[in-house]
């Protein structure tokens, strides 16, 4: 009897060998996935990283310290105790860290604050180079070796510019100007702040002075470079008055000196008065209704001619009249009656000739009194 073969087992089995093959298929990479997590830990390490670089104000009068915020980071899979140094060499300025260890788990972070403090008035050119320096001290409850877990931080510390300026006039008094007059207004200004300031000086009220007649023909401000501390040289401003006012007029010139390196920087003024006064109203002078002082110079010049010429004829008068009194005989001289249409006789001419003498002797008697004055 032949023996019959039953093929169903054979195909059943590779079913589910197929079936199994698939299942591992499908779950490799999730096993996968769980032996790298579990397996394969993040090895101990620091970061570090601050805020942007420190500057400080320095103005006397807005001084104040400044903070520096930095993070310190643990991104590894084990508790970790990291410390920070500080690397600084910074004069007259202090960097203070109020904490430098810190203990972080695995993946933590903690931020930590340095102040910088110093004195006013620092010099803009002040800068300073600073390292903060972290490092992995231990890991969990096992000291570690830190030669190649640590993480740095480079700054540089600086000091902003500010402006600070000073405007000074020795003379400050009224100016008492004539019409189309000009004047020269003369100062200098001093730089205070901590760098070198190109220090602009102006007219702060330039439209109103404009508005009321007078002019700049030389500009209506000035600037200059000055060195912090250092003053500027001798500098003019010229205004000239109005050609023609209907009544005194009284305005004030604001003169302003400005810091150009700072435009929060206060500034310096000085106001002085400027007077022009109307043109005086004269009569009787040919129907002229102003003079001008070269008008009033030539009219007292003819005025003291004119006493020194009556001054002089009342003193020969006197003189004359007192040499009479001394006994100069006064000759009463009778003309003779002349005839119309007939000549003078030659002993009427004669008579003429001896007045005429006489007069000439009161002449010499005058003028020898006025050479012993």
């Amino acid at each position: 009897m032949k023996e019959c073969f039953n093929p169903q087992p054979v195909r059943d089995m590779r079913r589910g060998q197929i079936l199994a093959f698939a299942l591992a298929f499908f779950m490799l990479p999730a096993l996968t996935g769980m032996a790298s997590a579990q397996d394969v830990p993040t090895a101990p390490s620091v970061e570090i990283d601050c805020e942007s670089d420190p500057v400080m104000n320095v103005h006397p009068s807005y001084y104040e310290s400044v903070d520096l915020t930095c993070v310190v980071r643990n991104p590894s899979s084990f508790q970790e105790t990291i410390s920070v140094e500080k690397e600084w060499e910074g004069n007259n300025v202090e960097m203070i860290m109020l904490e430098d260890t810190f203990d972080l788990a695995a993946g933590e972070e903690e931020e930590f604050t340095i102040t910088f403090s110093g004195p006013t008035k620092l010099s803009a050119d002040t800068s300073y180079s600073f390292v903060l320096n972290a490092q992995v001290d231990s890991v969990g409850p096992f000291m570690w070796d830190a030669t190649n877990t640590n993480a740095s931080y480079e700054g540089d510390f600086t000091v902003s510019t500010y402006g600070m300026v000073e405007l000074e006039m020795s003379d400050k008094s009224v100016r008492t100007l004539e019409l189309d007059e000009q004047r020269v207004v003369s100062f200098q200004f001093s730089n205070y702040g901590n760098d070198e300031d190109k220090i602009r000086v102006s007219i702060a009220n330039e439209a109103e002075l404009i508005e009321s007649g007078f002019s700049f023909p030389l500009g209506t401000f000035v600037a200059e470079d000055v060195a912090s501390g250092g003053v500027s040289s001798i500098r003019d401003l010229t205004i000239s008055a109005p050609s023609s006012v209907t009544k005194e007029l009284r305005v004030q010139m604001i003169i302003r000196a400005e810091s150009t390196n700072d435009d929060d920087a206060e500034f310096s003024e000085i106001v002085i008065t400027l007077l022009v006064e109307k043109p005086s109203e004269i009569s009787g002078l040919g129907g002229l209704d102003e003079m001008s002082t070269g008008d009033m110079k030539k009219y007292g010049a003819i005025l003291g001619a004119g006493v020194l010429g009556i001054f002089i004829l009342v003193l020969g008068l006197k003189v004359v009249g007192r040499r009479s009194s001394e006994g100069a005989t006064v000759r009463t001289i009778e003309l003779p009656e002349v005839e119309e249409a007939t000549k003078p006789a030659v002993e009427d001419l004669d008579e003429f000739d001896d007045m005429f003498d006489d007069l000439s002797d009161e002449e010499d008697d005058l003028d020898s009194f006025l050479n012993d004055l």
